[in-house]
């Protein structure tokens, strides 16, 4: 008995030593001054970098206030915060924060012994001197190692730190979810105000998400972040933070979140700037970049309202692009996180794959093609509601938008050189794409609506193709890094460019765009892709002298309605031409490649030809046509006379063989 007794007397002194030997080496393994993993030690721009951000300046040189986007964040000042916020956030995440050195020792020990039974790592101890060393200096990963370098450096940070000092920092690096850094950048995302001006209950429902903000999503798990916000809100009541009358309030204020939105040009720029600086995102914050940008705020104060007010069940983006520089300026959509999809084209592709390649290789406006059911072996496309027109001129089988005449453009041209022609614009096409159905936007993966807005851009710019861009410059301090090459080259001759937009301002005007019809100077195109099911893609993409517009509507779970087309889409064009004030009354410039000539009517309508009229032609038999010089329709050895006198054109006898500009739009 005696010696099971010294057995057990002795069991109980080794358990003693052991643990007094593993809380030793716990300590001292954790002291701010032993590194014995030699993991990196305590670096105090690691925090004060999270307080950096881009400034990105518009086209006036004024900062975007909403320029909110993933590193991107609104700082707030610990001062600047209610008492209300900082406890809430104290009540649930680290209640002795005020108590402690760096470590909750009681916490952590209630944690071990609650994993110890449940036989799972459920249960954390970290405090938040701990959680802002794990998010700016440490990886997630569960290790042992890991755990001891955090309490090591929370212990040394709250030697160097106060506590107000730690709770900025801690505030500003907190992740919410959907791309959302920081409590000033949640609160404005999500409410709408500054952190300053956070009631109660947003308080605690702000200090909800970040423990899971999946889990507690206010967008998608409400009943959630509700039952988690009252947790937070007993906690504060029981801690002594608020009264029961608070509390009572609190639990009963309804809370209403923003839609989960994201600055869509914002985020472009980052990703455009992160490609063209070779850097990652995060160092253009840490690196205080400055971006001068294009980025108009009355162009896109009119797209947001136009956006607001269309009720569309599907993604919405619409860009504006400055045709001199190149700049964007403006790129928003109603959905959260970047958007820039590629997608099929549908009718917008054909100016560039049908009509621009038969202007290059010799055909003019007025050029004849049957518009009538046509199989091109195993193909067999077929007009909107199976209409078709005979013969017509090149400009109406635009305006019509045919799709027998596109394709039948396509193969006369050659597809090959048809192809080479539309990516001197800056399309992308695989090697899947040469096909005849490419004609009609049939595409493996499509275009984006920043490439097709381009696209028109170059015609706007008299055939010039050249890069667009989000930002100018990128400034790091008192040094730039970056400003924007010129990349101007040629696509088309000025000719086609000018013919091209002569024949799309008809399209704005009689065509499937005729809502532009009263929106000044102007050039457009539709397109439209789905079936009698409902619609995946609808555009109208629109130009004038100095601005390119690009709407895109696109499907998202469920197809569009068919009620919904690219005509849809210029009806938007013509609210922001009046309201962004881009609306043009100065003509585009007229090219000395082109100019007006005399026709002869008889041959047109009896033969299908374009031909110079005869001198001796009588002038009731004649009609004004804009032409190419390098390309005439010459028939006979004649004079070739340039003709600008509109007077000309007043005569009695002028015959309706030269009325091609009564049309009856299609959808498309």
């Amino acid at each position: 008995m005696k010696k099971a007794a010294k057995i057990s007397i002795i069991c109980v002194i080794a358990f003693i030593i052991t643990v007094a030997i593993a809380v030793g080496f716990f300590f001292i393994v954790i002291s701010p001054n032993v590194n014995m993993f030699n993991s990196p030690d305590l670096n105090l721009e690691q925090l004060t970098s999270y307080s950096r951000t881009v400034t990105i300046l518009d086209v006036n040189g004024n900062p975007i206030d909403d320029a909110l986007y993933d590193n991107n964040k609104l700082y707030v000042k610990i001062d600047d915060l209610s008492p209300h916020t900082v406890n809430a956030f104290i009540a649930i995440e680290d209640k002795r924060f005020y108590r402690h050195s760096g470590i909750d020792y009681k916490r952590m020990a209630s944690a071990l012994l609650y994993n110890i039974k449940s036989r799972k790592f459920k249960e954390g101890a970290s405090t938040i001197t701990q959680q802002l060393i794990k998010n700016t200096h440490l990886s997630n990963e569960k290790t042992i190692k890991r755990k001891i370098n955090e309490m090591r450096l929370a212990r040394k940070l709250e030697r160097i730190y106060d506590k107000n000092q730690i709770l900025e920092s801690y505030f500003n690096i907190l992740y919410f979810g959907s791309g959302i850094r920081g409590l000033g950048t949640a609160s404005r995302v999500m409410f709408d105000k500054p952190a300053s001006e956070l009631t109660l209950a947003q308080s605690a429902a702000l200090a909800s998400v970040i423990n899971n903000p999946t889990k507690y999503s206010p967008y998608n798990n409400f009943d959630n972040l509700t039952r988690r916000k009252i947790l937070v809100l007993k906690q504060m009541r029981e801690q002594g933070f608020i009264s029961q009358s608070e509390y009572d309030d609190a639990v009963s204020e309804e809370i209403v979140f923003n839609k989960d939105k994201q600055n869509q040009f914002v985020a472009g720029l980052l990703r455009s700037a992160g490609k063209e600086l070779k850097c990652s995102e995060k160092s253009l914050f840490i690196n205080n970049y400055t971006f001068k940008t294009t980025y108009d705020p009355t162009i896109v104060s009119a797209v947001r309202t136009v956006i607001k007010n269309t009720d569309i069940d599907g993604h919405v983006r619409i860009v504006v692009l400055d045709n001199a520089s190149g700049g964007i300026k403006c790129d928003e959509t109603n959905t959260s996180g970047y958007l820039n999809p590629q997608r099929s084209p549908a009718s917008t592709i054909k100016p560039f794959i049908a009509y621009a390649p038969a202007l290059e290789n010799g055909l003019n406006p007025l050029s004849q093609i049957c518009d009538e059911p046509t199989t091109f072996g195993d193909y067999s496309p077929a007009n909107y509601k199976d209409v078709y027109r005979g013969y017509i001129s090149l400009k109406e089988c635009l305006i019509y938008s045919s799709n027998i005449a596109a394709v039948k453009l396509l193969r006369q041209n050659g597809i090959e050189n048809s192809v080479a022609i539309a990516k001197s614009f800056g399309l992308p096409f695989s090697n899947s794409d040469i096909s005849l159905p490419i004609a009609l936007g049939g595409m493996e993966k499509g275009v984006t609506l920043l490439e097709l807005a381009n696209a028109y851009r170059t015609l706007a710019n008299g055939g010039v193709y050249s890069d667009i861009h989000y930002f100018q410059s990128a400034t790091e301090g008192n040094v730039v890094r970056h400003t924007v090459n010129d990349t101007a080259r040629r696509a088309v001759g000025d000719d086609t460019a000018y013919l091209l937009t002569d024949m799309l301002r008809e399209c704005a005007v009689n065509g499937t765009a005729k809502k532009l019809k009263y929106s000044g100077i102007i050039a457009a195109k539709t397109g439209t892709n789905g079936d009698k099911d409902g619609n995946t893609d609808c555009y109208c993409i629109a130009y004038t002298p100095k601005h390119t517009v690009a709407v895109w509507f696109g499907a998202n779970e469920k197809p569009l309605e068919n009620s919904v087309t690219g005509a849809t889409c210029s009806a938007l064009i013509r609210e922001i031409c009046e309201q962004g004030s881009i609306k043009s009354d100065i003509p585009f410039d007229m090219p000395d490649s082109v100019a007006y000539y005399e026709i002869d009517n008889l041959e047109l309508k009896n033969s299908h030809n374009v031909y110079l009229a005869d001198p001796l032609l009588p002038p009731r038999y004649r009609s004004r046509a804009l032409l190419s010089k390098r390309h005439l329709p010459i028939r006979k050895n004649i004079d070739i006379v340039d003709y600008y006198d509109s007077n000309l054109w007043n005569s009695d006898e002028q015959s309706d063989f030269d009325r091609f500009d009564i049309f009856d739009s299609g959808v498309d």
